[in-house]
């Protein structure tokens, strides 16, 4: 299995904006394509301003796949596109341990 945790850094107050982006727009195209298994927005709660998209995948070569072959409005620039001034820095992670399960989270209708 593999992680990518993708770090965000959006402008004062555009959270809700990026929230709202990656629900209707990002994770409904990531969400189809193969080798796909979560993704979980994480917002902090001491830094208004910033988050981090944790996505699972079957494989590294998966999420490869998906990014070689994705479409810009399928990919995490699109919503840098879409919000000026926000920063983007994404990190990739094998898991080769994991212990018990996280369960689906409903998403809410506070976009």
């Amino acid at each position: 299995m593999y992680a990518q945790k993708t770090l965000i850094f959006a402008p004062m107050g555009k959270i809700p904006q990026l929230r709202q982006l990656i629900t209707e727009k990002y994770l409904p195209e990531v969400s189809v394509r193969p080798g796909f298994m979560a993704a979980y927005l994480l917002e902090q709660t001491d830094d208004e301003d910033s988050a981090e998209l944790i996505q699972f995948w079957d494989s590294h070569a998966s999420i490869e796949n998906f990014q070689r072959t994705g479409l810009l409005q399928a990919s995490i620039q699109s919503i840098a596109m879409e919000v000026p001034g926000i920063r983007i820095q994404r990190q990739g992670y094998i898991i080769r341990l994991a212990v018990g399960s996280i369960p689906a989270v409903e998403m809410t209708a506070s976009v």
